[in-house]
């Protein structure tokens, strides 16, 4: 279960990126709603990794890899040229 923190943190990281993006007018209606079922996606996944109390070395890879692209993908948001 040690190994739980780091990804639960930088979930609530990037939920609180989000949330900003979309308080400053930066993310869209639509790149919200992207970027929460990607997130959705991503907890699933973790939950599911964890089911058994042990995270593998490829789970924990795959989740690392959904939290970069999902880091990539709110980065693009909140620095295109769409502002509400």
């Amino acid at each position: 279960m040690a190994m739980a923190g780091p990804f639960t943190w930088r979930e609530t990281r990037q939920q609180a990126r989000i949330c900003q993006g979309v308080g400053n007018g930066q993310v869209s209606s639509w790149e919200f709603w992207h970027l929460e079922k990607q997130q959705g996606r991503i907890e699933a996944y973790r939950e599911h990794a964890w089911s058994d109390g042990f995270l593998n070395r490829s789970e924990a890879r795959h989740l690392t890899r959904m939290q970069n692209r999902a880091s990539r993908d709110i980065w693009r948001a909140k620095h295109n040229r769409f502002h509400y």
